[in-house]
């Protein structure tokens, strides 16, 4: 017999104290379910390393506190003498935490969450599981599809969440790009992304680069980019930035100019070449200028309380009119799909 559906009251729920998983990694890896991707040879066991160490040990990883537990890190690529000579060039100390090593496990079809479960269960206090790689705990016998993808990833979720543990999967890309959408390069079907909760891409400049691009987006994770370089056998930190902060560094510089403007006018109304004269630019077109205040009209004008309207007549063409709206945030009752 199937139960009835459980369902909580929207009112209760706003009112009953949750408790939401820490981050593994402070505002940098969210708990549950992780997946890096990146070309092969670029980095990626290394960067996996160093966050097992960290977290065994409690240090910051790529500038960010992390929450110390016991890390298990399935490397089935690699040899015990591979991680062996890779741990003698990341660390001189002898006293590494936690930190446990395995080059064989079950396939998820032969009992690898088993095998996780008997580990929690004798060892409560464990918090990171790193495997490397994905492909090989899934086996080569099934066919490539979004509902096998998204049924393997669902099955390591389940005990993730179960658990209250972190899994961090190792994953390659395709050799094809997609320009839309950096994510859809992970090898597989959108099964996999759709199912992880966060996903980490690292893009290096070219194979002969110390440079590379680690991009991040995740369920409660905002899209950031951080730039970073393999220094010494471990990635660090160059700089990092948030959605918003690449948002305006995409943004002409003519948006900033017409706010800069509008803030101090507080109401305009003209056509776009006559605005242009105003601000005293030559570097667009009027129609260029047209098409940017349309653009940012309910992201970075309704941020600044600026109100935009655009009419056509026949006898005074086409009129733009912009407005300071004071006393309002700008979004009431819009949606931002700009970006």
């Amino acid at each position: 017999m199937i139960d009835n559906l459980q369902f909580v009251d929207a009112q209760e729920l706003l009112m009953t104290p949750v408790d939401n998983p820490p981050f593994l990694v402070e505002d940098l890896i969210p708990s549950g379910v992780s997946i890096i991707a990146g070309d092969e040879k670029t980095g990626k066991s290394w960067m996996m390393l160093h966050l097992a160490l960290c977290v065994a040990q409690g240090k910051d990883f790529l500038g960010h506190p992390v929450h110390q537990g016991t890390v298990f890190y399935l490397s089935l690529e690699d040899s015990l003498g591979r991680l062996q000579n890779r741990l003698f060039k990341l660390i001189d100390e002898t006293s590494f935490g936690k930190l446990y090593f395995s080059t064989k496990c079950a396939s998820l079809a032969d009992g690898l969450i088993e095998q996780l479960t008997r580990i929690v269960e004798k060892m409560p206090d464990v918090r990171l599981f790193i495997i490397d790689t994905l492909q090989l705990v899934r086996g080569n016998d099934k066919d490539m599809s979004y509902a096998n993808d998204y049924a393997d990833i669902a099955k390591i979720k389940e005990f993730a969440d179960g658990y209250g543990v972190n899994i961090f999967l190792v994953h390659h890309v395709r050799k094809q790009g997609d320009s839309r959408n950096i994510f859809n390069r992970f090898n597989g079907t959108k099964g996999i992304i759709g199912a992880v909760d966060t996903m980490f891409l690292l893009d290096k400049e070219n194979e002969y680069s110390d440079k590379a691009t680690l991009c991040i987006k995740g369920r409660d994770l905002q899209y950031k980019e951080l730039t970073i370089r393999f220094t010494d056998f471990k990635w660090e930190v160059i700089s990092e930035k948030t959605q918003e902060q690449l948002s305006q560094e995409h943004t002409p510089e003519i948006v900033f100019t017409l706010i800069d403007f509008l803030k101090e006018r507080k109401s305009w109304k003209g056509s776009a070449t006559e605005l242009l004269e105003e601000l005293g630019d030559k570097s667009v077109a009027p129609n260029v200028l047209t098409k940017y205040v349309n653009q940012y009209r309910l992201s970075l004008l309704l941020d600044e309380g600026i109100e935009y309207t655009y009419r056509r007549t026949h006898s005074e063409g086409r009129v733009l009119s912009f407005e300071i709206c004071d006393g309002c945030d700008g979004r009431d009752g819009q949606e931002d799909n700009s970006r």
